[in-house]
């Protein structure tokens, strides 16, 4: 049996550390049934003030979005269509879906191509994440790198209430009462009977 030298090298060159590290450190091999996909983010797209701040239901919704886009081989980028179920059932709350969106669409880290209601017809949101190229073989725009923290902040302040506005305005029919609401006041005849 040979004996163990603790000066021996060549069993544990810097070569085989660094394959075993690269080995299980890279993404995931393929898979059959697709479940070891992945989307690589920078470091500078995860350490920008349009990620570092965004909301809980906003981070949700963009990963929902990342999500989607290594479900289709990010092949889709730019037709991407997650619908409000899909969201919810991700973790964002329900009533504030819209309003994550707006919060990346402010930020740049997606663009939103607004679908439209139809009778009984789906015309769906669909959606581009800036730091990837998109579908049609363009390059990443990265819009986030234009959000500053001023901006950030500008949207905490004032804008996410202007946006919510102007969602609740679009498409919403004013509702008029068939009838005044008020009763009028009493006339003086009417208060001479009455006693």
């Amino acid at each position: 049996m040979v004996e163990f030298n603790p000066r021996d090298k060549s069993r544990t060159s810097a070569g085989k550390t660094r394959a075993m590290v690269r080995k299980h450190t890279a993404p995931p091999g393929r898979s059959d049934d697709g479940s070891l996909r992945w989307q690589w983010l920078t470091i500078q797209l995860l350490e920008s003030p349009s990620f570092t701040t965004l909301s809980a239901n906003a981070c949700r919704a963009f990963f929902r979005i990342v999500i989607e886009h290594t479900a289709h081989a990010a092949l889709e980028n730019g037709r991407l269509v997650v619908t409000h179920p899909q969201f919810v059932s991700y973790g964002v709350t329900g009533e504030y879906v819209a309003d994550a969106l707006d919060e990346l669409d402010y930020k740049g880290l997606i663009k939103i191509r607004r679908g439209r209601a139809g009778s009984g017809v789906a015309h769906p949101n669909r959606f581009t994440l800036t730091f990837v190229g998109d579908h049609e073989g363009a390059p990443a725009t990265d819009d986030w790198k234009r959000c500053t923290v001023e901006n950030c902040r500008k949207w905490s302040e004032t804008d996410r209430k202007l946006a919510a506005d102007k969602r609740g305005r679009v498409g919403r029919k004013k509702k008029t009462p068939l009838r005044n609401p008020e009763i009028p006041p009493l006339r003086d005849s009417e208060i001479r009977r009455a006693s």
